[in-house]
């Protein structure tokens, strides 16, 4: 996990991650992770009910192969595909849509990327992150900023959402039911 960024940063914060932002959940019986990364590799520490399916998309072929092999040899129920989400959402009806860190690389790639996904996710609950650093460790007030814009796009599609700071992301949690 240490050798993918965006998973790497939140190594110090896995656990409290995940048990904070979930806990208001029910038993959380499907996830959609998008943009996953390696991410996957921290279904140990999420609170998911035991015959959780999970599926994750990528846009990088050799990492979804590496986590293909890791579901078979860890027994979990969960499918990994490459999947370009300027593109489209996955179609996939889930109780919980992971986008970590995911929003702005989207935004820069097409205009409002980042809210036709959300708009677009069947899923009951969608946490979001950001995060709280540049990768060289400047705040320069990206969380603020993040957080500004990620509120205004909330209100307008009227979605509830709960906050969640941590020293290395700050994450929300849409309830889109």
């Amino acid at each position: 996990m240490r050798h993918h960024a965006s998973t790497r940063e939140r190594l110090p914060i896995l656990e409290s991650f995940y048990a904070s932002t979930l806990a208001s959940l029910g038993p959380v019986r499907s996830v959609l992770d998008l943009a996953c990364g390696l991410n996957p590799l921290a279904l140990p520490w999420m609170p998911l009910a035991p015959d959780a399916r999970y599926y994750a998309c990528d846009i990088y072929a050799d990492m979804i192969a590496f986590l293909n092999s890791f579901f078979a040899q860890a027994g979990i129920r969960g499918q990994a595909r490459v999947c370009d989400l300027v593109a489209g959402a996955p179609d996939e009806q889930v109780d919980l849509a992971l986008v970590l860190k995911a929003l702005p690389p989207l935004d820069q790639q097409a205009k409002h990327a980042g809210r036709d996904l959300l708009r677009a996710l069947n899923a009951r609950h969608i946490l979001v992150s950001f995060p709280a650093h540049s990768l060289g460790g400047r705040g320069k007030g990206m969380a603020e900023n993040y957080e500004q814009r990620f509120r205004a796009l909330a209100d307008a599609e009227g979605w509830s959402i709960e906050r969640f700071v941590f020293r290395t992301e700050l994450a929300f949690l849409i309830r889109k039911e």
